[in-house]
């Protein structure tokens, strides 16, 4: 059975770095815009960190599912 999640996708440049999920928006959206803030200003654009929620069903069996 499958969970209706968000899950906070980061990237480095082109490259995806990290995956997680969160049962509710506001939490991914607290975390991406403190990614999406945090590196604007220090790194060129090539090695620029982007957060991103995006809605996705997954298997609570296989993956960890964040409140907060």
């Amino acid at each position: 059975m499958t969970q209706f999640v968000f899950a906070l996708v980061t990237t480095l440049g082109t490259q995806t770095i990290s995956t997680e999920y969160f049962s509710g928006l506001d939490a991914c959206f607290y975390y991406q815009r403190r990614l999406n803030t945090q590196h604007i200003y220090h790194h060129p654009k090539e090695q620029h960190l982007h957060a991103q929620c995006r809605p996705t069903r997954v298997d609570p069996t296989r993956v960890e599912i964040f409140d907060r």
